[in-house]
């Protein structure tokens, strides 16, 4: 049984080399994580050190996200080609109003399933499609105020390290 260990385990230890590719349907995407000086974030109080890169770092197909971590909360940032009317025509989503930050247009909602609105999302245009700020209540927390209110913070905050 040992030598079939050993065998199976040298089987295995082929070199890959060059870059890693990102996933199909990331290119010229903005990169929340890449994109957005630490100073930025520090100016709007996220800390820097608790970002995580895509989810539990797994790259998504056409997403480009990133996360940071408050005490009852997450602040996400996807970018996607997906436009704002197409996430207004996602049957998984509701309570759509219409924003406009510095005359840019975006749109504020949540999950249809979301009663308590646990999870705020603020889409708003961009060349590539558009760049979501979301706000998510961890797990069971408690929430300390609106994650709408605090989606909405961060977009006006951030608006500046968003491209167009």
């Amino acid at each position: 049984m040992a030598g079939m260990l050993v065998w199976a385990a040298a089987g295995c230890s082929s070199v890959v080399e060059g870059a890693a590719e990102p996933a199909s349907g990331q290119e010229g995407l903005f990169d929340p994580c890449k994109d957005i000086p630490d100073s930025v974030l520090e100016e709007v109080g996220l800390d820097p050190a608790t970002e995580e890169v895509d989810i539990e770092g797994v790259e998504q197909p056409g997403w480009k996200i990133c996360s940071w971590t408050e005490p009852w909360y997450y602040l996400i940032i996807y970018s996607n080609r997906f436009t704002v009317d197409d996430a207004k025509k996602n049957p998984d989503y509701t309570g759509f109003e219409e924003i406009s930050l510095n005359e840019r247009r975006g749109v504020q909602y949540h999950r249809a399933s979301d009663v308590r609105i646990d999870k705020c999302y603020i889409a708003l245009e961009a060349k590539q499609g558009s760049i979501w700020i979301v706000v998510d209540t961890k797990g069971i927390a408690e929430q300390k105020g609106s994650t709408c209110g605090l989606a909405s913070e961060y977009a006006h905050t951030l608006l500046g390290a968003l491209p167009r």
